[in-house]
């Protein structure tokens, strides 16, 4: 099947702000959202890790517990690699896609973090989405909320929200940090631009 895949405004800026807070490393996140026909929206996501190659319980755990939260309505995986020229697929997140799709018994898909776009004045899509086909995984279409939302994610990283987000290896290191990030999601939908 061919995915269109839209990334609503405040899991895509979550994203955005897991890579800006570790610029050298690569990030892994999970993907929450709802299918519909050919379609696929992201309506939230999970960061899970900042390491290039993560070591497997953490992510097993995490996934478990995301999953026990949110069941069906998790749809994916995203990532981005630590190098910035580096546009391959990672093997990880291609795993714990895998593994989505066995937990769910529906085809999980693959965000990808273009680091290259990862500039303040980018007028650009920073995500590529894939999903697979037989063994192989295909970039599929992504639908874009375009250069006003943009201007809105450029606040917030002005705003330097990124310094607040935690993820899931976060939480194992401090139990205190939410690795659902309620109260910086709850300061992201106050910026005007990013209320749907």
């Amino acid at each position: 099947m061919k995915f269109n895949v839209e990334t609503q405004a405040l899991p895509y800026s979550t994203i955005i702000l897991h890579c800006l807070k570790y610029p050298s490393k690569g990030v892994f996140g999970l993907l929450i959202g709802h299918k519909k026909g050919d379609k696929v929206t992201v309506t939230g996501c999970i960061p899970l890790c900042h390491e290039s190659t993560p070591l497997a319980p953490p992510l097993e755990l995490a996934t478990a517990l995301v999953h026990g939260k949110f069941g069906a309505s998790l749809v994916g995986v995203y990532f981005a690699n630590a190098n910035p020229s580096d546009t391959s697929l990672n093997m990880y997140a291609i795993r714990l896609a895998d593994k989505i799709t066995t937990v769910t018994s529906s085809p999980a898909i693959l965000i990808q973090v273009m680091n290259e776009r990862l500039v303040s004045d980018c007028d650009q899509d920073r995500l590529v989405a894939f999903e697979k086909d037989g063994d192989s995984w295909k970039e599929t279409k992504t639908l874009f909320q375009g250069s006003n939302f943009l201007r809105a994610l450029q606040t917030v990283i002005q705003k330097k929200l990124y310094r607040e987000l935690a993820d899931f290896e976060n939480h194992l290191d401090n139990p205190e940090a939410d690795f659902y990030n309620t109260n910086l999601s709850n300061k992201l939908v106050q910026i005007a631009e990013l209320r749907s």
